[in-house]
């Protein structure tokens, strides 16, 4: 911290520690966040973290980023079919026990990687085009974009899980009706 750095890089800061001890470091990581006013990239899969911590989150399947805005945006108005996973995985106050679902499937060799998107194959939402060519991020906002061809114009209007609508749904009535 002697540099003052412009940027900290913080990969999985607080994994494996006691809820306690994880607020007391990511106290210590905004404060010197602030102090220093520097940006951290904040590199974690656990979302309540990044909720807390984030202004902007970028989401990472095999490598690449799939989506990437504001944390609300992701949160609350997710596109992409990864997201969406990541999303209903995550224990919410109206969970209901034993509610959880996990994404099937295994993550692709990145090896030998897979044609097209690499998160096809554990898509229930997958095109045929999803197979054989990589989508390219396709923009929702000024500060959204998603790499999924559920985005593209030509692509058949999908309905998101349910648990995706209900996010939707507090996003619209946060933003005065605007999805």
């Amino acid at each position: 911290m002697a540099a003052n750095p412009e940027i900290l890089i913080a990969d999985e800061p607080t994994t494996a520690l006691d809820v306690t001890i994880q607020n007391q470091i990511l106290k210590l990581m905004k404060g010197l966040q602030s102090q220093i006013s520097s940006s951290i990239i904040f590199i974690t899969h656990d979302l309540g973290v990044v909720a807390g911590m984030a202004d902007r989150v970028a989401v990472m399947y095999a490598g690449k980023i799939v989506e990437y805005g504001t944390v609300d945006e992701v949160f609350y108005n997710p596109q992409h079919p990864y997201t969406w996973g990541l999303l209903k995985s995550m224990p919410t106050t109206d969970t209901e026990a034993g509610t959880l679902e996990s994404i099937p499937g295994t993550p692709p060799d990145l090896l030998n990687p897979p044609k097209g998107d690499a998160f096809a194959a554990r898509n229930e939402f997958a095109l045929d085009i999803d197979h054989e060519e990589e989508p390219p991020m396709f923009k929702v906002s000024d500060t959204h974009f998603a790499a999924t061809w559920l985005l593209d114009e030509r692509a058949p209007k999908v309905i998101p899980p349910v648990q995706i609508q209900k996010r939707w749904k507090k996003w619209a009535e946060k933003n005065g009706g605007q999805a």
